[in-house]
């Protein structure tokens, strides 16, 4: 058994650095702290009105069509689809500051951990009951160099019978960013800025 161990390990770390479709286990914005990386927030680009995707109607014979909007209004209220927008996502637990809000990696409270993460999340896919895909492009700032020291994007997936708005399980919304910051992670390039200043994987 034990000459088969660093097989095993290799196909660990292969199967937690794909990036594939498939939902994979999540990682949490506190799991990064044990890391060294203090993650403070996502910022929502995603335009006005923009299609998210579509799932059965529940006996209607009509598709749920889910849109995304700037901010609710009154106006909304109207509308035969499903409008999402950030309070949703705070809702679902996802990280995400207050619409118009900025990136900043200086100001704030943080973590005492080198790098600071913050992200943009530009895609939201919804379909099915649900099946929800995420986009992300992540920045990761280092405080000893003073400078942005990665740049990229990951995706995520997850699968539920709740889209998570709610507070029921499974949070197919949460499950899903979790499961892109695992990718995130799990990218070489990505754990090589993190390894060489000595911080664990």
């Amino acid at each position: 058994m034990i000459r088969y161990a660093p097989l095993l390990l290799v196909m660990l770390f292969v199967g937690c650095s794909s990036t594939g479709s498939q939902p994979g286990p999540g990682l949490t914005p506190a799991d990064l702290v044990d890391r060294g990386v203090d993650m403070f927030g996502v910022v929502a680009e995603i335009p006005h009105r923009q299609y998210l995707g579509e799932s059965p109607g529940s006996g209607t014979g009509r598709p749920t069509v889910f849109r995304w909007v700037a901010e609710h209004t009154l106006i909304d209220r109207g509308s035969g689809d499903v409008l999402m927008a950030v309070q949703d996502l705070q809702h679902a637990g996802l990280p995400v500051l207050d619409q118009g809000s900025q990136l900043d990696f200086v100001g704030g409270l943080y973590e005492d951990v080198r790098y600071r993460l913050a992200g943009t999340l530009n895609r939201i896919s919804i379909s099915q009951h649900y099946d929800v895909r995420l986009t992300v492009e992540w920045q990761l700032y280092d405080r000893d160099a003073g400078s942005i020291v990665f740049t990229g994007s990951s995706d995520g997936f997850a699968r539920g019978q709740s889209l998570g708005r709610t507070g029921i399980q499974p949070n197919a919304l949460l499950d899903s960013f979790q499961n892109c910051l695992r990718n995130l992670v799990g990218q070489p390039e990505f754990a090589k800025v993190i390894s060489a200043a000595g911080v664990p994987g």
